[in-house]
C-alpha cells in the first residue's frame, strides 16, 4: 500500500482446495482495514457492497461437482481501488468463462447452479407464482439430471442471503425479479425441449401441447405462437429472399437449449456489470489497486471435456506466470542486488505445453479452424489433432483407456497427464443461436432479456449496406473469446 504500486494476489490450487473461500477472506480483510468510513443515510457502505457481491455470484456461478460442493464454475479478477491516503474508493470485477454446458446437462453426482434450487426453496413468498414454477424441482428436467440436494448447502438460507444482497447492491425490485424470471425461464425451456413431436415424412418438428411454451413466452415477453413457429422453422436469408427452414425435433430442441444457455450466461454477465456500477464511488479518486484473481482450479475427472481443457489451459498459463515471477525474476533480482546466490533451476518450464496450445497450426488453431469448417466432425477433428501434434509436441499424447475408454487424446500438464474426450466440442465452441428468436426477444417486453441480447445483431429485416466489406467479429467462437479474455488478463 505504501509503495503506491498496483499489486495482484494470485490464488491458485486444484479444484476444491479453497481458493474462493480464501478470496472472500482477502476481500473482506481489505474492505474492513481500509474502510473509507463514508456512508450515505439509508444506504449500505462501500465495504458492505463489496462483501455482498459474494452471495449473488456464488448462487448464479457456483455448483456442486464431484470434488467440491461449492465449486466456482467461472473465474473472476477483482480489483479493489484505493485513494491517495490508502482508503477504499471502489472495486470492479471481470468474470471469465462461465461453464454453460452444466445448464443443460449434469453428471449423476453433480448438480446444476445453486440459483435454481434457491428459487425453489420457498424463501421468497411470491417468487414461484411470478416465475410460473411448481413446487417440485423434479418437474424441471434440465436441473434435476444429477443431485438435487447437497447436505452441506442450505438452499433456503442461501436464497435469503442472495435476495438481501441484491437489495444492498442497489438492484430495484423489478430488476431483481427479472433476474429470477430469466433463471426460471431456462427451467421451462428445458421442459419445452421435450414437447417437440415429428410430423409427416420430413419429420418436421411441431408442438402439440403448448403449456411449457406459453410459460417460456410469458417470461420472455414474446408471442407464444410465433415463438413456437420460429423454433420449429427459423427464418434464413437465401440471396435476397427470406425462407423458413424446417427443423427436426432434435434440431428444434438444440435451438431452444442454445437460447436457454445464452439467456443464463448473459443474465449472469449483466448482474456482474450492475455490481460493478454499484461498487465504484465516482466521488473518490482511484490512485492504485490490489487485484485478486480467483480462477477455476486444475481439474481431472473420470470424464474430461471441453470445460476441463479450458480450465487446465488457463492454469497452465497462470502457473507459468507464477514460476516466472517467483523463481526466475526473483533470482535475477538477487543477482542485481549483488547477493551471494547460485541460480537454482526449479525444472518448471511450462513453455512447451503452452506452445502446444498456442503456436500456429497447434491445438487452438486447429480447434478454431475445425469449429468454423461446415463439414468438420468429431472424427475429422481428432484425426487432425493426431496428424499435426502427435510425435511433434511432447505434451500431446495418446489417451489412457482408464478411466475413460472413449477418450481421444491426452495432454501432459504440469499437474498431471489428462485424457480428454472431444465429443461435441465443435458444437459447444460454435454455440449457435437462433437469430429469429433473438430478434423476437430484442423486440419483446422483458427489459432484462432485451439487455441480454443488446450486443447481438439479431435478424434485422433491413440489412444495412456496408459497401461489400466483411463484418468484423462475425462467428466468434467460445475458445477465441476465452483466449482474448485470457490475453487481456495476462497483459
Amino acid at each position: 500500500m505504501n509503495s503506491g504500486v498496483n499489486q495482484s494476489i494470485l490464488i491458485t490450487g486444484e479444484s476444491g482446495a479453497g481458493k474462493t473461500e480464501n478470496t472472500k477472506k482477502v476481500i473482506s480483510y481489505f474492505a474492513t482495514i481500509c474502510s473509507s468510513g463514508k456512508r450515505k443515510e439509508g444506504e449500505a457502505s462501500l465495504e458492505d457492497k463489496i462483501v455482498q457481491t459474494n452471495p449473488v455470484l456464488e448462487a448464479w456461478g457456483n455448483a456442486k461437482t464431484v470434488r467440491n460442493d461449492n465449486s466456482s464454475r467461472f473465474g473472476k479478477f477483482i480489483r479493489i481501488h484505493f485513494n491517495a491516503s490508502g482508503k477504499l474508493s471502489g472495486a470492479d470485477m471481470v468474470v471469465y468463462l462461465l461453464e454453460k454446458s452444466r445448464l443443460t446437462y449434469q453428471q449423476p453426482l453433480e448438480r446444476c447452479y445453486h440459483s435454481f434450487y434457491n428459487l425453489m426453496s420457498d424463501q421468497v413468498p411470491d417468487l414461484k407464482e411470478k416465475c410460473l414454477l411448481s413446487n417440485d424441482i423434479l418437474d424441471y428436467w434440465y436441473v434435476s439430471q444429477g443431485k438435487i440436494t447437497v447436505p452441506s448447502i442450505d438452499d433456503k438460507e442461501d436464497m435469503m442471503f442472495a435476495d438481501e444482497a441484491f437489495d444492498v447492491l442497489g438492484f430495484s425490485s423489478e430488476e431483481k425479479y427479472d433476474v429470477y424470471k430469466n433463471t426460471a425461464c431456462m427451467m421451462h425451456m428445458g421442459n419445452m425441449t421435450k414437447d417437440f413431436v415429428p410430423v409427416g415424412k420430413e419429420e418436421q418438428a411441431e408442438i402439440k401441447d403448448d403449456t411449457n411454451a406459453n410459460k417460456v413466452a410469458a417470461l420472455a415477453g414474446i408471442d407464444p405462437e410465433w415463438m413456437i413457429n420460429y423454433f420449429c422453422k427459423p427464418k434464413l436469408k437465401v440471396g435476397t429472399e427470406w425462407v423458413n427452414k424446417g427443423s427436426t425435433c432434435s434440431q428444434a430442441s438444440n435451438s431452444v437449449a442454445g437460447i436457454a444457455r445464452a439467456v443464463y450466461e448473459r443474465t449472469f454477465r449483466i448482474v456482474v456489470d450492475k455490481c460493478n456500477e454499484t461498487l465504484i464511488d465516482p466521488t473518490m479518486k482511484k490512485i492504485h489497486y490490489i487485484g485478486v484473481l480467483d480462477i477455476a482450479g486444475f481439474e481431472i475427472f473420470d470424464y474430461n471435456g471441453f470445460e476441463q481443457i479450458c480450465i487446465n489451459y488457463v492454469n497452465e498459463k497462470l502457473q507459468q506466470f507464477f514460476n516466472q515471477h517467483m523463481f526466475t525474476l526473483e533470482q535475477e533480482e538477487y543477482v542485481r542486488e549483488g547477493l551471494d546466490w547460485a541460480n537454482v533451476d526449479f525444472g518448471m518450464d511450462l513453455g512447451p505445453c503452452i506452445e502446444m496450445f498456442e503456436k500456429p497450426m497447434a491445438f487452438l488453431a486447429i480447434f478454431e479452424e475445425e469449429s468454423l469448417f461446415p463439414k468438420a466432425t468429431d472424427e475429422t477433428f481428432k484425426n487432425k489433432l493426431h496428424d499435426n501434434l502427435l510425435g511433434k509436441h511432447p505434451n500431446f499424447a495418446k489417451p489412457n483407456p482408464r478411466p475413460d475408454p472413449d477418450a481421444h487424446f491426452a495432454i501432459v500438464h504440469y499437474a498431471a497427464t489428462v485424457s480428454y474426450n472431444l465429443t461435441g466440442w465443435l458444437e459447444k465452441n460454435k454455440d449457435p443461436l437462433n437469430d429469429t428468436i433473438v430478434e423476437m426477444i430484442k423486440n419483446g417486453s422483458n427489459a432484462l432479456m432485451i439487455q441480454c441480447f443488446a450486443d447481438h445483431p439479431g435478424q434485422p429485416t433491413e440489412v444495412k449496406d456496408d459497401g461489400g466489406r466483411k463484418k468484423k467479429g462475425g462467428g466468434k467462437t467460445v475458445s477465441s473469446y476465452f483466449k482474448g479474455q485470457l490475453d487481456d488478463l495476462m497483459s
